[in-house]
């Protein structure tokens, strides 16, 4: 069942197997990825706060059993409604790809989601976790300008559009149509794909800058701890400032921010051997000194790789020139 004219291509697929859908599972793994992190730190930062950090190793299995058992459930609910395969349509044109996803079980899904929140318990959560994960995937659309990246998978008839640094829309094809869907998408993607100038640099997407400032803050927190490595107050605010501006300036000034970013810590951990404020006595130390190891070490690499992306840039930049 398909149509094809000058300007757009529309074809339908009766059933698109989850069993076979490697993109979808990795989803749920990072929902489960995602559950297991959160209840980490919230478990870690107890742990750390109230000074058990001999409980810290529990913290992580009790983390792990709830992000498997998130997974477990999600995968388990999915199979249910979905064993049969998921109805889905893609209609491509000169400007955009959408994806309808219509499932003649949505309305029982729905029901199981409301019924899994009344509940309360951790597997009713899990239900509406599945449950939005099918919802965000009934209507998707994807500009062709938005699209940087494609990769095919021709032994799964499958084409993966991507952006700066995630898959945006997955789109499988009857095999019969793959090489003529992929020409099609290739020519779009090719027309819009922007070609960065010799020796300007890539700018990080606005994701990618929320995600880093949110390591930062979580890092950031186990500092302000006493732990082993009593790293001083003053140094841990220092080095959250530097490191967000790090994050979110341009130009030359991220230069100066990352190398403050990267030489703070450092400061920090000399000055607390040399004044002798690192105190490995407690139970748990061990423990606490690895988080508080793993924090400072971030950081440091966050100022590192900044500043080798920049020289790299200025070298290219000054190579360009002495070209023209």
């Amino acid at each position: 069942m398909s149509k094809t004219n000058l300007h757009s291509l529309v074809y339908i697929l009766l059933n698109i197997s989850i069993l076979k859908n490697p993109l979808l599972w990795f989803q749920v793994f990072i929902i489960a990825f995602v559950v297991f992190l959160f209840m980490l730190v919230l478990l870690v930062e107890a742990n750390l706060f109230q000074y058990q950090w001999e409980a810290i190793p529990s913290s992580f299995v009790v983390a792990t059993i709830i992000g498997g058992g998130f997974f477990s459930v999600i995968s388990l609910i999915l199979l249910v409604v979905y064993i049969q395969g998921i109805p889905t349509t893609y209609v491509l044109n000169d400007n955009t790809i959408e994806q309808y996803t219509l499932s003649k079980k949505k309305k029982t899904f729905s029901f199981l989601s409301i019924l899994g929140i009344a509940s309360g318990k951790s597997a009713g959560f899990s239900a509406a976790g599945a449950h939005m994960l099918a919802r965000s995937r009934e209507h998707m659309m994807v500009k062709w300008k938005d699209v940087s990246l494609l990769e095919d998978y021709p032994q799964r008839n499958e084409i993966r559009l991507k952006n700066q640094w995630r898959t945006v829309m997955q789109v499988a094809c009857p095999k019969e149509q793959f090489d003529s869907i992929l020409e099609f998408i290739k020519s779009k993607v090719k027309k819009t794909k922007q070609i960065p100038k010799v020796g300007q640099m890539q700018k990080p997407s606005f994701e990618k800058k929320v995600l880093l400032t949110l390591i930062i803050l979580i890092c950031g927190s186990f500092l302000f701890v006493r732990l082993p490595i009593h790293y001083v107050g003053l140094f841990t605010i220092s080095t959250l400032i530097m490191a967000l501006l790090v994050v979110w300036s341009v130009g030359k000034k991220k230069k100066i921010f990352a190398a403050f970013v990267t030489l703070i810590p450092i400061i920090a951990v000399v000055a607390a051997f040399v004044i002798e404020e690192v105190d490995m006595s407690r139970s748990g130390s061990v423990y606490a000194l690895v988080i508080e190891l793993i924090s400072i070490f971030f950081f440091i690499l966050l100022g590192i790789n900044t500043l080798l992306k920049q020289i790299n840039h200025n070298s290219s930049e000054k190579s360009y020139e002495q070209k023209k």
